[in-house]
C-alpha cells in the first residue's frame, strides 16, 4: 500500500523509540497499516496554512479539523497527521501520530473516479484526545518533516509513474505485433510505430 511509503517514513525518520517500537514492526510486516493526512478541504497543497489544529492539554493534544483525499485513510490502523500547534505559518505545524479507535477520528470513503482500490478518505476529527508522547519529533517542526518526506513520496510516485508507462507501452508493442489489419501486422503500419516510438 502506497501508506507505508508516504506514512511510515516521518515515524522512522523523527519518531521517538516509543512510536517506533509501536508502529515500525507491525507496519513492515503488513499486520497494521498507515497513512499521511496532510490536504485539507481548504488547504490541499497550502501546507504552512493547514487548519488542523492540536491543543497541548497536560500530557494530551486536543485536535480539531479535517483532512481529505487520503490515500488509505479508511484502511488504516495509524495515521500520520499535520496539526497546527502554534501560531501561522509553517513554523507552527507539527505532526501527531494518531490511531485507529480514537474518540473522534471519523473517516469515510471518497467516491472517486480513478484508482478504486487507494481507499481516498474524508478524515474528521473532533476533540480527539491524543497522548502527548505521540508526537512525532519535536513541536513546530512539522513543515522541515513534511517537506523532507515529501522528497521521498515525490520520487516514489515518479517511479511508479515511470513503470506503469513502462508496462503500458509493452503491452501495446505486443499487441501491434500481434494484431492484423489489411493482411499485415499493426506494426507495420507507418503510424503505428511512429507512435510506439
Amino acid at each position: 500500500f502506497e501508506g507505508i511509503q508516504i506514512g511510515l517514513p516521518p515515524v522512522i525518520n523523527f519518531g521517538s523509540k516509543y512510536l517506533k517500537d509501536k508502529v515500525v514492526g507491525p507496519c513492515l510486516s503488513g499486520e497494521k497499516l498507515i497513512c499521511l493526512c496532510i490536504s485539507e478541504p481548504w488547504a490541499g497543497s497550502d501546507v504552512a496554512n493547514l487548519r488542523t489544529t492540536a491543543r497541548k492539554e497536560g500530557d494530551y493534544y486536543i485536535v480539531n479539523g479535517a483532512k481529505k483525499w487520503i490515500t488509505n485513510g479508511i484502511f488504516s490502523d495509524f495515521f500520520t497527521v499535520a496539526v497546527r500547534t502554534g501560531g501561522k505559518g509553517m513554523g507552527g505545524l507539527s505532526l501527531l501520530l494518531l490511531e485507529k479507535g480514537m474518540e473522534g477520528l471519523n473517516c469515510r470513503h471518497m467516491k472517486c473516479s480513478g484508482v478504486w482500490p487507494s481507499g481516498t478518505t474524508y478524515i474528521t476529527l473532533e476533540d480527539v484526545k491524543v497522548p502527548a508522547k505521540n508526537l512525532i519529533g519535536m513541536e513546530g517542526n512539522g513543515f522541515k518533516m513534511i517537506m523532507r518526506n515529501f522528497n521521498h513520496e515525490r520520487w516514489g510516485f515518479v517511479v511508479q509513474a515511470n513503470r506503469l508507462a513502462r508496462v503500458c507501452l509493452e503491452d501495446a508493442f505486443n499487441y501491434a505485433m500481434g494484431r492484423e489489419t489489411f493482411d499485415k501486422k499493426l506494426v507495420d503500419h507507418q503510424v503505428i510505430r511512429w507512435k510506439i516510438s
